[in-house]
């Protein structure tokens, strides 16, 4: 999320703006004017410049208007990158493009040129107006990526730059990914070790640090001139092992940097400043505080001295507040952090420590972010300034605010899971704040502020993709609209074209056309943000939310904090907000033993999971016991690892196998907010159901199966046999007969296997009857179905409730895949479970869900009357068997009542037989 200033974008502008031979020779004198002053122009940029004047003037004489503006483009080449004069460089860039005739790709060249100097003077407006354009005639001219191709592989890097700066990880990758597709053969030295730089610069910063190390290594063996651009790469390399905390050859590392900067003399200064920001984080990390500041406080001398970018000057005082509080020099910290929210802010100059810029006021809006929960924290532990907790939640308050805008610019949802994980920290000290301001302040509003704070985060990007269901792009055009499903369709047959080649053993790191559909995609949704009428995340509406609630049911929503676990209990007339008795470490530790004993396949008699269920209980519920008293219905918002846990088995400890199961149906909700929507409107009818048991299979499709490396399911096919509908086995069960019969449905039911990605959320998929390679349904083409008109989906299959865990979201799994489609409620398995047992739990559950039962009690009567059974005929008690299917939304009934009984016509001719049978009697009784 952060700008690096190092190699990439000043040696990527280089490439981007030294054409070299690239037009064809109209004026021979000129070009070798031209090709003399780009050899020379790093060494003697002074004699560089005349000869490109005297370029230029003999093109203007023989009236080449295209030969002297791709020479205006090499002179702002030497005013950037030797002189850093961004504004001359504009300028000259400027007047090239006054210039008529001007072929595409001199123009494509301009506009690309001037969007990055733009770029690095800080000025945003003007860069999208250029790079739109430069990136428009790539649209309509796409020869132009083989007439100058390294000019477009270069525009791709410093977008990459740019998006990385921004936080949109998804598209950096891509436009790096991009970048070397088109460079290709072109593997110079030099090229080859910059665009290995940047995605160096990535990983380092999606923390995929080992990876990061290995890049910017294998650069520095592809670059090995001792200039100042190996002494960048040095400072990459400096930098990603500060990052590991690695201090192994930093000291090495520092030295043959520092022999660059002194071969470059004025032209290392900027270098030297980082190199001096890097010692001091080395010293940090030794813990020698004190040759740290001295270091921090150097560079913050030179950066002044230099007038260096921003950034630079920001990275000085974060680190100088890093020390100070280390130093337990708490004014002097916050002291710093205000300044360097001052230094990442366009306008905000503000020493005082209650003001805080707008969220809209920023020059690197992570920086901005970064610096704002610096000063939050450190407020938060500042007792002796008065309403220092006041101060904290309301800086936190004004940090989140920035972050929703700047998510709201990111088209990808894999960018969006990834920056929620890294703000969930400053979320949770954020309810840690909230908290202590209810402890002090009791009331209604500081109540408000800790409910608002825990469900900040809380499922915020599946509640995005549910409301841009709901109502996506008001008033955009119709042929905007038409271009994003396009687009969406090529870049999810794309995608799963190529998950489907690696699964097939042909692994390919960079797919041209998921990349290419993926930019693709990209420009569709960015032209579509001025139609986004999404709002900003609302505060929960407790009487809202509690009027939806009957008086045997509660909401239990659990928040980490940095160091305890809050349980919040919400009820039709009630809130308690109650510190729960159990560390992080514990609460990690006893959540992966529960997890172990309830996934493993026991024998029987050997389920050790008791006593671990009981510490939980005492721990989770035990402080909260006495207020569940009458409470028949639990709503569970989950955080950490307790997304692993089953709550339906932990056990009282006041007799054996005394489940929570026993007291109260148990649904799972993403957040509090999911639950104040309501419930929705009760179902009109019984639903069409649509039954799918692909391995269900005879002899003759066994060969079929197996050859696709399935196992047949037996007893799958009878699972949903007590409902009435469309019930699809073996090779009945295909995809594509899925999908057609999908819209005419409104009760799902996949018995069935699939797959849980655990590196990636969009890979995870289930199976249909394997006629063809493309039997696979996966979560990322969820995101093409609009599944609102379902009622219940049944998922079956193994693990369809497993996946990437995500802080915020958690779970990425197949159920939540259904769920971002508008699927209300989800039933899904955690682990990989017994066939005979699931059938017959699925069979119960199906009896009392058509009795009219609401979702969430049909299950929970299910599994008792599974256990029932084994009780007096089966050995199948422990939760293994019976535990691993849950309810994920709502508990909405699924029917509107009995089904296959005309009920109410029975009930009605019952009362009107003893209605005459009472005359009769009477009648009989009277004549006597």
């Amino acid at each position: 999320m952060i700008r690096h200033p190092f190699l990439s974008l000043r040696a990527s502008l280089l490439l981007l703006l030294a054409p070299l031979g690239m037009l064809p020779a109209l004026a021979q004198s000129a070009e070798a004017l031209q090709r003399e002053g780009n050899a020379i122009y790093r060494t003697e940029p002074a004699k560089a410049l005349r000869l490109f004047g005297q370029a230029r003037q003999l093109a203007l004489r023989h009236k080449q208007a295209d030969r002297v503006a791709n020479i205006l483009v090499d002179e702002a080449t030497v005013y950037n990158v030797v002189y850093d004069n961004y504004q001359q460089s504009t300028t000259i860039c400027r007047s090239g493009l006054q210039l008529s005739p001007l072929a595409d790709s001199t123009r494509f060249k301009l506009w690309a040129s001037l969007g990055e100097l733009y770029h690095r003077r800080d000025r945003p407006d003007s860069l999208a107006w250029f790079w739109q354009r430069a990136d428009a005639l790539l649209t309509t001219r796409p020869a132009l990526e083989r007439e100058t191709r390294t000019h477009v592989a270069a525009f791709w890097g410093n977008r990459g730059a740019t998006y990385m700066e921004q936080g949109d990880y998804q598209q950096a990758e891509r436009c790096f990914q991009k970048r070397l597709l088109l460079l290709g053969s072109l593997n110079t030295p030099a090229r080859l070790a910059i665009a290995e730089n940047q995605f160096a610069l990535f990983y380092r910063q999606v923390g995929q640090s080992i990876r990061a190390d290995s890049l910017f290594r294998a650069s520095l063996r592809h670059y090995t001139a001792p200039d100042l651009t190996r002494g960048w790469l040095l400072l990459g390399l400096i930098e990603c092992r500060l990052h590991q905390k690695r201090t192994d050859s930093i000291l090495l590392f520092v030295r043959e940097a520092k022999q660059c900067v002194r071969r470059a003399g004025a032209d290392g200064a900027e270098l030297a400043v980082y190199l001096n920001q890097s010692l001091g984080k080395y010293w940090e990390q030794k813990n020698q505080l004190v040759r740290a500041k001295g270091l921090f406080t150097r560079s913050l001398i030179m950066s002044q001295r230099l007038e260096a970018s921003y950034r630079l000057l920001w990275r000085g005082l974060m680190a100088m507040s890093r020390i100070a509080q280390q130093q337990n020099d708490l004014p002097g910290a916050l002291a710093f952090a205000q300044r360097a929210i001052q230094q990442a802010s366009i306008r905000f100059q503000s020493a005082n420590l209650s003001q805080n810029p707008t969220p809209g006021d920023f020059l690197n809006g992570p920086d901005l972010f970064e610096s704002l929960c610096q000063k939050a924290r450190l407020l938060r532990s500042a007792g002796e300034i008065p309403n220092h907790l006041h101060l904290a939640d309301q800086t936190f308050e004004r940090a989140f605010a920035l972050s929703e805008l700047l998510q709201g610019s990111y088209s990808s949802e894999v960018t969006k899971l990834f920056v929620q994980e890294k703000l969930r920290p400053a979320y949770r000290e954020a309810v840690a704040v909230a908290y202590a301001r209810y402890r002090q302040q009791p009331g209604p509003a500081t109540l408000a502020t800790l409910l608002h704070r825990q469900e900040q985060g809380n499922a915020s990007v599946l509640h995005e993709l549910f409301q841009t269901l709901q109502k996506p792009y008001a008033n955009a055009p119709s042929h905007l609209i038409e271009a994003l499903q396009q687009t969406k369709s090529r870049l999810s047959e794309a995608k799963t074209a190529w998950v489907e080649r690696n699964q097939a053993g042909i692994p390919q790191s960079i797919d041209p056309d998921l990349v290419n559909a993926e930019l693709a995609w990209s420009r569709v949704y960015q032209k579509l943000q001025p139609y986004n009428r999404h709002a900003l995340a609302k505060p929960l509406e407790l009487p809202k939310l509690q009027s939806r609630l009957d008086r045997q049911t509660a909401i239990l929503q659990y928040s980490l904090t940095p160091d305890s676990l809050l349980l919040t209990v919400v009820k039709a007339n009630t809130v308690r907000v109650q510190l729960l008795p159990i560390s992080g470490a514990d609460l990690n530790r006893l959540s992966t033993l529960l997890r172990r004993e309830a996934y493993r396949n026991p024998d029987p008699f050997q389920y050790a999971g008791q006593a671990t269920a009981r510490t939980l209980f005492e721990r989770l519920l035990g402080p909260v016991w006495t207020d569940l008293h009458g409470i028949s219905r639990l709503v569970i918002v989950r955080d950490g690892p307790l997304h692993y846990v089953p709550f339906e088995v932990l056990e009282t400890g006041l007799r054996p196998d005394d489940y929570l199961l026993r007291y109260a149906a148990i649904t799972y909700a993403y957040a509090m907010n999911r639950v104040a929507e309501g419930q929705g409107s009760p179902p009109e009818g019984n639903p069409s159901v649509l039954s799918m048991a692909p391995f269900a299979v005879t002899k003759t499709a066994l060969a079929t199966v197996r050859q696709w490396g399935y196992e047949p399911l037996a007893g799958s096919d009878v699972e949903a046999e007590v409902l009435s509908g469309t019930h699809s086995t073996a090779n009945n069960a295909s995809k594509s007969t899925f999908l057609a019969l999908l819209p005419q449905h409104q009760l799902l039911h996949l018995a069935t296997h699939a797959e849980a990605s655990d590196t990636d959320p969009g890979n995870s998929n289930i199976s249909f009857f394997p006629a063809d390679s493309s039997h696979r349904l996966y979560a990322h083409e969820l995101d093409l179905l609009d599944l609102r008109h379902i009622r219940l989906a049944v998922l079956s299959a193994c693990r369809t409730g497993s996946g990437q865990f995500h802080e915020g979201e958690g779970l990425l799994s197949l159920s939540r895949a259904f769920a971002s489609a508008g699927c209300p409620q989800v039933i899904t398995s955690l682990w990989n479970a017994n066939d005979g047992t699931t059938a017959t739990l699925t069979r119960l559950f199906y009896e009392e869900l058509r009795r009219g039962q609401p979702t969430d009690v049909a299950l929970q009567q299910a599994k008792l009357r599974f256990l029932t059974m084994q009780a007096t005929a089966g050995a199948f008690t422990p939760p293994h068997f019976w535990a691993h299917l849950i309810l994920m939304g709502n508990h909405q009934p699924v029917y509107s009542g009995p089904a296959g009984w005309p009920w109410g016509w029975l009930g009605f001719g019952i009362t009107v037989f003893l209605g005459f049978a009472t005359y009769i009697l009477y009648r009989y009784y009277q004549l006597r």
